[in-house]
């Protein structure tokens, strides 16, 4: 939003659960976030003796008050330092109020740390797949292995490698021992239990091993690394049951809200890329520790990881510098999978587990997409399918047995809240349905756990600007209609003009949860990136295979899509016009993808023969972007032909 501040107001960004509100002086965060229902953990009430509730403050910390006495007490120096607050001391200084009113937003930014946050957030963690057979890259084995004597003095290693050939376990002596395993081999052999348990990965190395029989205990996790939520899947690798998931959002929105403004802080801070490794790794340390305590299982007996994320996930999660996917020609460091040791990447599971790395297509198309195509078998489709995943950075693939094709399109974040006035992600009291009577424009809706609304997440918005359409609200130019300004709905102010959605006497906060101008047009831009990217991606298939090529269903994939309604998402031509039981919403595509890779091997062999039939277009780039953009942005498109079933379209007025 690159903007004078012309309504004069003063804003605070809170991550990374994407909220944006009005400072006023003398209030303390903690009282804003209270004001704003935004439930954090704080002891004493906001009263400065119990230090809990941290904050970091990540831009704009020269407008704040001085660290008071409680946070000189409970905040170390080096805290201080780096930007650390009490949410209920720290406030803007008045004499800073008028000199931010002329800057634009946002001009403070302050992250909210996991265990500081009561929210809760709808983080989408299901999927729609097929059964997979089993067939996992770790086995345990049960074993009882004889002692050596005088006689047959046979080194503890090489007799265990025996005896496993012996019971047909294994079936040649090439097996390596991690030298961690190795080390705790000679004790537990001479203890006087006499079946141990040991763990193989890949046929090929022991990487554990354990007194009794511990054979049940096989475990692996999947995760699913986005730029907003990451999704962990703790799953049994003997009988492929799923034993916990656990979520959480992606602390790394306190360093920006999408993939470039990542690597835009790695370009700029000397120590970003370690900040942003580290804030992932905890996150994902976060994650396992959650499902292993819900489950009830050690994160010892985790023996391998597979993670699907995009690109630049993939590279912060390394620890791989990303600046060169930013610039042309959009680079990665590395296309094939990849398998690591816990202990190098500092992940606590078990430190000689296997993390296997999904490959990734291209700069800006990930291994999440890798995840969707296996999950969705869209390359294995008899008709022609659009598969989208929906988020922060929108990928797209059209495909079937015979062509396969995928690009990125610069959605941004406008349909997970950001840049909406009273945008939010999916979380206790965010609208998530609305209805629009077209006679006197009341408005009916619903909010995650039925409390009192505070703001609109996604899905919230493409109903609201389907619903404002039908009841012509606003134009096919997505302009409001000035001959409706004299309704109650309406705050028209200069050449300012907002539509409300709740009143302020319903909402949680006091104040209107509206739809201005400037929120129409961001969700313009997002949609239109996303049929504009499908539209140069047929163009490109055409021209390279067959004239007569046509989209047959529609797969939409992602929390986003998972949610949203999808004959909404038609009307304002997010998605071509096809039936509705064509379109088929499918989850969590590319977790679920990283689930097939992490129970059956031979996936991952798929994914790489994938890359040899994954042709890669590059939308931005296209000649004829700009015109397909600037057509995309009318509802549902510049050429009515497009959308044939849409016939209440030709009563709605273009402009």
């Amino acid at each position: 939003m690159n903007m004078k501040n012309s309504n004069n107001k003063v804003f605070l960004d809170f991550e990374p659960i994407s909220r944006r509100l009005i400072i006023t002086p003398l209030k303390s965060f903690y009282q804003a976030l209270l004001d704003s229902n935004i439930q954090i953990n704080s002891l004493c009430g906001g009263k400065g003796t119990c230090g809990k509730c941290k904050v970091q403050v990540q831009k704009g910390i020269e407008y704040l008050n001085d660290p008071t006495n409680s946070e000189k007490k409970f905040l170390t120096q080096e805290e201080l330092n780096n930007g650390w607050r009490l949410a209920c001391q720290a406030e803007v200084k008045k004499e800073s109020l008028e000199e931010l009113k002329k800057l634009p937003p946002p001009q403070i930014r302050v992250y909210l740390p996991e265990d500081l946050l009561l929210e809760d957030f709808k983080i989408l963690t299901s999927s729609k797949g097929r059964k997979v057979s089993l067939n996992p890259n770790v086995r345990k084995f049960s074993i009882e292995i004889e002692a050596p004597t005088l006689d047959d003095p046979i080194p503890d290693f090489e007799r265990t490698i025996k005896e496993l050939i012996k019971s047909n376990l294994i079936n040649n002596e090439n097996i390596n021992i991690s030298l961690t395993t190795l080390r705790k081999l000679p004790s537990i052999l001479r203890n006087k239990k006499k079946r141990i348990t040991l763990t193989l990965l890949d046929d090929k190395e022991i990487i554990d091993c354990e007194l009794n029989e511990e054979i049940n205990n096989n475990f692996g996790i999947a995760i699913d690394i986005g730029t907003t939520t990451i999704v962990g899947y703790l799953i049994n690798l003997n009988d492929g049951k799923i034993y916990a998931v656990s979520s959480l959002l992606n602390p790394q929105t306190a360093f920006g809200e999408d993939v470039i403004t990542r690597i835009t802080y790695v370009k700029d801070n000397e120590n970003g890329l370690n900040q942003l490794q580290d804030a992932v790794i905890r996150a994902l340390n976060s994650i396992i520790m959650k499902a292993c305590n819900k489950a009830r299982v050690s994160a010892n007996q985790i023996y391998e990881a597979t993670i699907v994320g995009n690109s630049v996930m993939h590279h912060l999660f390394l620890g791989i510098n990303p600046i060169n996917i930013g610039l042309s020609p959009y680079v990665p460091a590395i296309q094939r999978n990849t398998n690591f040791k816990a202990k190098e990447l500092n992940l606590k599971i078990n430190p000689e587990a296997n993390i296997h790395v999904l490959p990734v297509i291209a700069g800006f198309v990930g291994a999440d997409t890798i995840g969707v195509i296996l999950a969705s078998e869209i390359h294995e489709q008899d008709e022609l399918t659009l598969a989208i995943d929906i988020g922060t950075n929108g990928e797209i693939i059209i495909g079937n047995s015979n062509v396969l094709a995928t690009g990125s399109c610069a959605a941004g974040s406008a349909l997970e809240g950001s840049h909406i006035k009273n945008g939010m992600r999916a979380a206790g009291g965010a609208i998530d349905t609305i209805k629009i009577n077209p006679d006197d424009l009341s408005v009916s809706y619903t909010t995650i756990k039925n409390k009192k609304p505070i703001g609109i997440c996604g899905s919230g918005l493409i109903d609201a600007v389907a619903e404002m359409l039908r009841a012509k609200i606003i134009s096919r130019s997505g302009s409001f209609n000035k001959a409706l300004f004299d309704n109650e709905r309406f705050i028209v102010k200069d050449k300012h003009v907002e539509f409300i959605i709740a009143k302020k006497d319903e909402t949680g906060t006091g104040q209107h949860v509206s739809l201005t101008q400037e929120d129409i047009r961001e969700i313009q831009m997002a949609k239109g990136a996303f049929y504009s990217g499908m539209r140069i991606i047929m163009n490109y298939l055409k021209s390279k295979h067959e004239k007569d090529l046509e989209i047959k269903q529609i797969f939409l994939a992602g929390a986003f899509g998972n949610y949203i309604k999808k004959e909404n998402a038609k009307f304002i031509g997010m998605i071509p016009d096809l039936p509705d039981d064509k379109i088929y919403q499918i989850g969590n595509a590319a977790g679920l993808g990283a689930q097939y890779c992490l129970m059956n091997k031979n996936y991952r062999k798929k994914a790489m023969t994938l890359l040899n039939k994954i042709e890669y277009v590059e939308i931005a780039t296209k000649q004829e972007f700009q015109k397909e953009f600037a057509e995309a942005m009318y509802f549902p498109h510049m050429k009515l032909e497009y959308f044939p079933s849409l016939s209440i379209y030709k009563e709605i007025p273009r402009r």
